[in-house]
């Protein structure tokens, strides 16, 4: 029912090294080098000239996030006593020591990988009582995105209007679990553009753990006073052709949890003219599903003013569910285009797709409004 395939290669070189991952060139007899990583926490430090045995199953099956393969165990990690899964540099002695304040809430539950974390909310945590009553967003908006690409249009976007405001970023466990995968994120924060990650569920890796979407908010509200809140799955996304065959029918889920917390839901819109798949050109069935058929009470949607979205977006009778916006794309455009930092999407960047990066960064003026709104009140 399930296929795991595994093989054994040797590490030629060692690319990129951070505390929790590690990006490596392998290479399995007989086959051309190629990429992996290796989870430092769950199979030890490598180095070059390890024997390890490799998950190889995505890239046997040439998915889109397939590109690399995952270290399984270090085999010469463990003939010189640093046992794969312990970590780096303890070995056997690991046996023996207690976890400490490392937390009780294990992430990947019932797998030979689980391990534990302190997650915000237990009792140990220092945030403990900052959230244990938590009970409003009071407004507070949330963006929700379709795909983690488009999480650094909206950053880079977000940050032109307002620098010194904060954005935090919550990851699901829709697709990739592990944070440190993502070079975007990595990249963003290094850059300034994001301030805080967050992870809940089985997805770990954030500067922040949390037991679930409820608790991730009240996070990202009450500990880290975001200005910005953005939540969307890792890299990967699963699709099946079918109508509700998708992981990011989450964002269903996502938007109740922000309304039953009073926060302002704002959903990015998957659009995309470069795409070849029927399914996916203009308005993506991805996000029509969701506002058509999922999230069941209003939420804010961001378009592009541009004929054809009209055209889909009247055809679908969105107006009717939900609180729409169409803005135009020139200021966007002209901030993306000026941003150094690189941004893409299934091979394709700015100049390929422009409205499928654009969009994201739209969502900057619907909390234009929102301040222009309280800059009237207040001077009322």
């Amino acid at each position: 029912m399930y296929e795991l395939a595994l093989a054994r290669g040797k590490v030629i070189e060692v690319y990129q090294e951070y505390p929790d991952i590690t990006f490596i060139k392998v290479e399995i007899p007989g086959e051309e080098p190629t990429r992996a990583v290796n989870y430092n926490q769950f199979t030890g430090m490598v180095k070059e000239g390890d024997e390890v045995i490799l998950n190889t199953t995505a890239v046997r099956l040439g998915l889109g996030t397939g590109g690399y393969h995952f270290v399984y165990f270090n085999l010469t990690g463990l003939a010189g006593g640093e046992m794969g899964f312990f970590p780096p540099g303890q070995g056997d002695s690991a046996l023996d020591k207690p976890l400490g304040s490392a937390g009780h809430i294990m992430k990947l539950r019932y797998t030979p990988l689980q391990s534990s974390t302190l997650a915000v909310e237990e009792e140990e945590s220092p945030y403990h009582e900052l959230i244990k009553d938590f009970e409003s967003l009071e407004a507070s908006p949330v963006v929700i995105l379709p795909l983690h690409s488009l999480l650094a249009p909206l950053l880079i976007a977000y940050k032109a209007f307002y620098p010194d405001k904060k954005a935090v970023y919550i990851m699901t466990d829709g697709a990739c679990l592990a944070l440190d995968f993502s070079n975007l994120v990595r990249k963003l924060q290094a850059e300034g553009f994001l301030d805080a990650t967050i992870t809940y569920g089985n997805a770990f890796g954030g500067d922040y753990e949390t037991v679930n979407i409820f608790t991730a908010l009240a996070t990202a509200r009450k500990v880290l006073a975001a200005d910005l809140i953005v939540v969307g799955m890792g890299p990967g996304i699963v699709g099946t052709g079918t109508k509700y065959g998708f992981s990011g029918v989450e964002n269903a889920f996502i938007a109740k949890a922000v309304r039953i917390l009073e926060g302002r839901s704002i959903l990015i819109p998957r659009i995309s003219f470069a795409e070849k798949r029927s399914r996916h050109y203009g308005i993506s069935h991805h996000t029509l599903t969701l506002l058509g058929d999922l999230i069941t009470e209003p939420v804010e949607v961001v378009f592009p003013e541009e004929a054809l979205i009209r055209e889909i977006v009247a055809r679908s009778k969105l107006a009717e569910k939900h609180d729409l916006a169409f803005y135009p794309i020139e200021e966007v455009k002209e901030i993306l285009q000026a941003s150094a930092f690189p941004f893409h999407s299934m091979g394709r960047g700015l100049a390929e797709d422009p409205l499928f990066f654009i969009t994201a960064g739209l969502a900057v003026y619907k909390l234009e409004e929102e301040n222009e709104e309280e800059n009237c009140n207040g001077s009322g």
